[in-house]
């Protein structure tokens, strides 16, 4: 792991600073979506709210490498878990050092909030990369991480959707 990375929430006035991260795993994420998320799952410092947040990691100048977004959920097998979404890392010459970085700060945050298990769901990107010995699944698989189900996704048709569509008429009538 390299030491010059840090593992640090996220925090309101990163929201922007983040959204190039993204939008590497959601490039048609429109900002105003992104805004909208981050802020609700981090909060307001004024506001105590659940034990969701966002994780990043970042270099000695406070440039964003990578982030994770997080929520605590129950299990049916696992009881209390801690549930990762959105894990993304972009570097240039190392994409270690910040994955190992923002693994490590998984273990930390699930100890914390008393969690037995961490559920990663990874973007489609990292599958594709799995023989790499420098992608960030070889990292995952490295700190103890290993596949335990498939996660499948059926959008439906503007539901919760950037890109909703109006209704189509049915094929049957010609419309």
């Amino acid at each position: 792991m390299d030491d010059s990375f840090i593992a640090k929430p996220l925090g309101q006035r990163q929201i922007d600073q983040a959204y190039p991260l993204v939008r590497a795993i959601a490039p048609d994420l429109a900002v105003e979506r992104w805004r909208a998320y981050a802020a609700a799952l981090i909060g307001s410092v004024d506001t105590p709210t659940a034990p969701t947040g966002i994780m990043t990691v970042q270099n000695a100048r406070g440039y964003l490498h990578g982030l994770f977004s997080y929520a605590i959920e129950e299990h049916l097998r696992h009881g209390r878990i801690l549930a990762v979404e959105n894990f993304v890392v972009l570097d240039l010459f190392d994409m270690t050092g910040p994955a190992e970085t923002l693994l490590r700060s998984m273990d930390v945050l699930a100890r914390g909030l008393g969690c037995s298990a961490i559920h990663t769901t990874l973007p489609e990107s990292c599958v594709g990369a799995a023989d790499s010995h420098n992608s960030v699944l070889s990292c995952f698989r490295n700190e103890g991480h290993r596949t335990e189900t498939l996660r499948m996704c059926k959008p439906l048709d503007g539901a919760n959707d950037n890109h909703a569509h109006p209704p189509r008429g049915d094929a049957r009538d010609g419309k």
